[in-house]
């Protein structure tokens, strides 16, 4: 299984974006300082309140909201499921990244969630990687 551990400012803010964008919380692993996001069977998105997350490391964490710390990928089954899904994020307070670029075997746009932590989401022709 794959944890990722991000640090929010405001938890309840960040449950309710990701559960716009149609993921679950598991509750039974969330508490008042972490709530956990299925992002697929073996990916869960540790959202922290930035205490929670602070004691997992030996300095400050960073701030995503004046400098991207990392890119996530999630990918898609099609364009107009990229599509849909930054749409979503846009609606549920995230704010628009990167242009779209597509290529001859993807398509991919991205997204800052409300805390500016940055997805990307990708569309692959496995046709085309395959071949």
């Amino acid at each position: 299984m794959l944890f990722v551990k991000l640090p929010v400012r405001d938890l309840p803010a960040a449950r309710a974006f990701y559960q716009a964008l149609g993921f679950r919380v598991e509750e039974n692993s969330s508490d008042d300082g972490e709530a956990a996001v299925v992002l697929g069977d073996e990916q869960v998105l540790s959202l922290q309140t930035r205490e929670r997350f602070a004691a997992l490391l030996t300095g400050e964490p960073g701030d995503p909201s004046s400098a991207p710390t990392a890119v996530h990928a999630l990918t898609a089954g099609g364009r107009t499921e990229v599509d849909d899904l930054v749409s979503r994020a846009i609606a549920a307070g995230g704010r628009p990244g990167a242009p779209a670029r597509e290529e001859e075997a993807s398509y991919s746009r991205s997204f800052a969630d409300p805390d500016g932590n940055v997805w990307e989401v990708v569309w692959i022709d496995h046709v085309h990687v395959v071949n």
